[in-house]
């Protein structure tokens, strides 16, 4: 069973998210997909200001969902 990581940059202030960025690196489990997408989140809020952070209190959101069997990225 794979797992596949999508990342949404989203805004507190506007209550809205950005299209979701679908990551195509294929988890082998639950956990590791979990653990990269709390990294990603971090690698993400790090190459941005505090102050556009704190401006736009911008935040991530994340999902791994399962792959099926056959199905493309």
């Amino acid at each position: 069973m794979k797992f596949i990581l999508t990342m949404y940059i989203c805004s507190a202030i506007a209550q809205q998210c950005g299209a979701p960025i679908v990551k195509t690196t294929e988890y082998n489990d639950w956990n590791d997909c979990l653990q990269n997408g709390y990294s990603e989140s971090q690698l993400f809020l790090s190459k941005i200001s505090p102050e556009e952070i704190n401006k736009h209190q911008i935040l991530t959101k994340f999902s791994c969902t399962q792959k099926e069997i056959g199905e493309g990225v």
